[in-house]
C-alpha cells in the first residue's frame, strides 16, 4: 500500500495530473447526440479552422441507444478579448474617460470578427463609446454562439436528426463552485477526523481509519486523471460520498478488534474481513450496473459519479485489509504483548 500510494500521489499531482472542468474553470459545454455515428476528427477540424478556442476536446460516445460527441473549450480567444477590453474601458470610465474610450474602440475592434464594427467616425464620448462597445461585444457573443452550432449542423448536414444541447460557465462563477467544493471537502474531512478520534481516543486506529480515507480518495482521484475525467460538479459529491462509504468498513473492523474480547485479535479481523468484503462486494456491484446502465443511455452525470465511486471503493479493499487490519493487529498485539510483561 505505501509504493502504490506514492504511485497515486505521482499520478494526481504530476502525470497525468487531476484537472478541473468547465464547472470549475468555466467554459462552454456542449453536448450533441443522434442516431448516426459522428465523425470526432471532421467536427474538431471545423471548428479549429473557424475560430480560435482555447482548451478545445471533443469526445466521441457511442452506446447501443446511439451517438454523441460532449464539446468543451474555455473560450475564444478574440472574443474574450474583447470582453476583457470592455470591461477594463467600464473601469476606467470615472478615472479615465479618454483611456476608457480608447479601450472601448479596442473592444470593438476585436469583436468585429463575429459582428458588424458600429460606425465611430463622429468621435462619441467617451460614455456613449463604452455603450456602443457594450451592444457590440453582447451582439458578437450571440453572434458566435450561433455560428457555433451553424458549424455543427453544417459538418454534419443532419438537420433534425441531430440533438445540441449548449452549457455555458462564468470564469467568476467556476471559481466560485471550486471554492465551495474545496470548502466543502475540507470540513467534512476534517470532521470526520474529530469523530474518529473522539470515538476511538486511541492515536494509532484512529490514525490508520484517517490513512484508509485518505487513500480510498486519492486512489479513487488517481483513475480520473488516467482516465480523464475532470473534476467537476458531478465529481466532487462522488468523491465526498466517498468519505461516508470508505470509512464503514474501518469502522466495522476498528471497533471489533479494539472493543471485543471473546475471541482472539486476529480471528476478530477475520470476522470483519468476511462482512465488510460483503458490504463492499454488493457497493461494487451496484456501481456496476450504474455504469452500465448510465453508459447505455448516456446519462454523463451519472457515470462519472458511478466510476468515481467504483474506483473508490475497490481502492479501500487495499486501504482497509492490507494497510489498516494488519496496523490494528500490530498495535493490539504490540499492546497485549507490553501488558504481559507488567
Amino acid at each position: 500500500p505505501a509504493a502504490l500510494f506514492i504511485i497515486i500521489l505521482f499520478l494526481v499531482l504530476i502525470s497525468p495530473g487531476i484537472k478541473p472542468g468547465i464547472d470549475l474553470k468555466g467554459g462552454t459545454s456542449i453536448i450533441l447526440r443522434s442516431d448516426k455515428l459522428l465523425d470526432k476528427g471532421a467536427l474538431e477540424g471545423a471548428l479549429r479552422e473557424k475560430y480560435s478556442l482555447s482548451e478545445l476536446k471533443v469526445n466521441s460516445v457511442s452506446s447501443p441507444s446511439g451517438y454523441g460527441l460532449n464539446i468543451e473549450f474555455s473560450e475564444e480567444k478574440e472574443l474574450a478579448r474583447s470582453q476583457n477590453l470592455l470591461g477594463q474601458a467600464k473601469a476606467a470610465l470615472a478615472s479615465s474617460p479618454e483611456n476608457a474610450s480608447a479601450l472601448a474602440l479596442q473592444a470593438m475592434d476585436a469583436a468585429s470578427k463575429f459582428t458588424e464594427r458600429p460606425d465611430t467616425s463622429q468621435n462619441p464620448t467617451p460614455q456613449e463609446a463604452v455603450e456602443i462597445a457594450t451592444a457590440t461585444v453582447s451582439a458578437a457573443e450571440e453572434s458566435f454562439n450561433i455560428g457555433i452550432q451553424q458549424t455543427i449542423q453544417q459538418t454534419f448536414q443532419l438537420g433534425d436528426n441531430l440533438r445540441i444541447s449548449q452549457r455555458e460557465v462564468g470564469a467568476t462563477l467556476g471559481q466560485s463552485f471550486y471554492n465551495q467544493g474545496i470548502m466543502a471537502g475540507f470540513f467534512g474531512f476534517i470532521l470526520v477526523v474529530i469523530i474518529v478520534f473522539l470515538f476511538f481516543r486511541e492515536f494509532v486506529p484512529s490514525a490508520a481509519i484517517i490513512a484508509a480515507l485518505a487513500f480510498d480518495i486519492l486512489g479513487a482521484m488517481a483513475m480520473m486523471a488516467v482516465l480523464g475525467i475532470p473534476v467537476t460538479l458531478s465529481t466532487i459529491p462522488a468523491l465526498l460520498m466517498l468519505i461516508g462509504i470508505s470509512i464503514d468498513a474501518n469502522i466495522l473492523l476498528t471497533t471489533r478488534v479494539l472493543m471485543r474480547k471473546d475471541t482472539s485479535a486476529g480471528q476478530r479481523a477475520h470476522d470483519s474481513m468476511i462482512t465488510g468484503l460483503t458490504m463492499t462486494a454488493a457497493q461494487l456491484a451496484a456501481l456496476l450496473a450504474m455504469m452500465g446502465l448510465s453508459y447505455f443511455w448516456q446519462i454523463h452525470v451519472v457515470f462519472e459519479i458511478s466510476v468515481v465511486l467504483f474506483f473508490g471503493v475497490a481502492a479501500d479493499i487495499i486501504a482497509t485489509w492490507l494497510m489498516n487490519a494488519p496496523v490494528l493487529l500490530w498495535y493490539v498485539e504490540g499492546k497485549h504483548q507490553r501488558g504481559a510483561l507488567k
